[in-house]
């Protein structure tokens, strides 16, 4: 299957803006024809493939020179792309990319496509789509985590977990297959006892996966934790804590906080949108009033939501009516470097059977067992990155399960004794589900989607 026609690309792979070095990358059967437009034909050195050379870029309209480079010939089918590529690094500038990427699209090199190097390489063989798609998550990494996962997929994690499935499903497909040239012989109940086993044994490592896509998620895309209570308890304190540094005003009168006040950082490799929030209270104070109702929209819109108390205030009758309504997933007892104003009893009374954390903003006591808290609430404790990766790509999850279905399909069915045609369908659409991970069985139209979303360049 080819998604593109044969023609040479062309495109900066390094960000916009000025920098030490620039890189143009070209793809396809004419780069070194293009790349040669632009070189001294008396002064350039032999281009030897993976090899680097230092040659001078000559304006091909004016004769002069545009800039000192250093270019890498790929041979293919030896190169990121399967084809022949070369990379062009030059100084960082603006105007000598452009000009340079002019003068080659000149020469008859098009202009690349978001994703289109990357397409190129999964559509020659060199990656396939899991591998593809880690190349994006690798660049848009936000923590050192992200960062570790999209580069075990990169290197074929998902590929490496899913080979053993496949070859399972193969030989099923196979035994069932060749029996149906023997259709006077019916499955024996040892082969059908050791078949319901393989399925069994495949459900289990395809729930594994699709159970990992819980800490996925949430590593791939973050969450929102929103810090709300009443006012003075110390929720900018402990946004400040949280962060490392001072980020919101902290002061001793009331209603200080007036608007949300949003921060992302990462806890254990989750990327988290802290959201510091107004003190809800009955306020005659229009602008307050306003921050109140930005704190109940933050709360709507939070994956987790702390709740703060003060530990030296024995609350009101009106905060504990609060506390019941709050719908929060933490409770925070701040400033337990005081003494504490009420005991145990009502703590179990007003926490709702949710975690509850003491700390001190004001000391750091307690914010690192705080942190630990919150990524144990959104992952349960684990975190695999030693076990063989995790699952992170929403289409790789709703793969799986479809995989899942048909294999308890094709149990049920060899349960009830169906004929080998009626199992086969769904061990062929097991297989299937499973291809689509990987790219063997996927439409041209979901590709190009897949690739849009890249940067071009890559």
């Amino acid at each position: 299957m080819r998604l593109y026609e044969n023609t040479t690309i062309a495109a900066i792979a390094t960000p916009p803006g000025y920098g030490g070095i620039g890189v143009i990358r070209l793809s396809g059967d004419d780069s070194l024809k293009c790349l040669q437009s632009l070189l001294d034909t008396k002064k350039a050195t032999e281009l030897v493939p993976n090899q680097v050379s230092l040659q001078s870029l000559i304006h091909s309209e004016s004769g002069q020179v545009i800039d000192e480079a250093l270019i890498t010939y790929f041979r293919s089918p030896h190169s990121y792309t399967g084809e022949d590529v070369v990379e062009i690094s030059c100084h960082g500038s603006p105007v000598v990319l452009t000009e340079i990427l002019r003068l080659l699209a000149s020469s008859g090199a098009e202009l690349a496509k978001p994703g289109e190097f990357t397409l190129r390489a999964f559509l020659n063989q060199r990656i396939d789509l899991s591998q593809a798609e880690a190349v994006n998550d690798l660049i848009h990494s936000q923590t050192r985590y992200q960062a570790q996962l999209a580069t075990r997929q990169l290197r074929g994690e998902v590929s490496k977990q899913l080979k053993p499935l496949k070859n399972a499903l193969v030989e099923m497909i196979v035994y069932f297959e060749s029996s149906l040239e023997f259709v006077e012989d019916d499955l024996d109940s040892l082969n059908i006892e050791r078949f319901q086993l393989q399925i069994d044994i495949l459900c289990s490592s395809v729930q594994k996966l699709i159970s990992s896509y819980q800490l996925g998620r949430l590593v791939k895309s973050g969450i929102k934790l929103a810090i709300v209570g009443q006012p003075n308890v110390g929720k900018s304190s402990i946004f400040n804590a949280l962060l490392g540094r001072d980020r919101a005003i902290v002061s001793a009168i009331p209603g200080t906080t007036r608007d949300t006040l949003s921060e992302v950082l990462a806890i254990k490799g989750i990327p988290v949108e802290l959201i510091d929030t107004a003190g809800i209270r009955e306020t005659q104070d229009v602008i307050e009033n306003l921050g109140v109702e930005r704190t109940q929209s933050a709360i709507a819109d939070a994956d987790l939501v702390i709740a703060v108390i003060e530990a030296s205030h024995n609350p009101t009758t009106l905060e504990l009516t609060f506390l019941s309504l709050l719908p929060f997933d933490l409770l925070v007892i701040n400033k337990c470097d005081l003494e504490m104003a009420f005991d145990e009893e009502f703590i179990n009374a007003i926490k709702q059977n949710k975690p509850v954390a003491e700390v001190s903003a004001l000391t750091n006591q307690g914010i690192g067992e705080l942190q630990d808290l919150i990524h144990s609430t959104l992952s349960s404790g684990s975190l695999p990155i030693q076990e063989g990766g995790i699952i992170t790509n929403e289409r790789h999850y709703q793969a799986l399960l479809s995989t899942s279905e048909s294999l308890l399909k094709a149990k049920q069915d060899l349960d009830l004794g169906f004929s080998e045609e009626i199992i086969l369908v769904h061990l062929h659409e097991a297989l299937r589900c499973l291809g689509i991970i990987t790219g063997e069985t996927l439409i041209g139209d979901i590709i190009n989607q897949i690739f849009a979303t890249f940067c071009i360049g890559k």
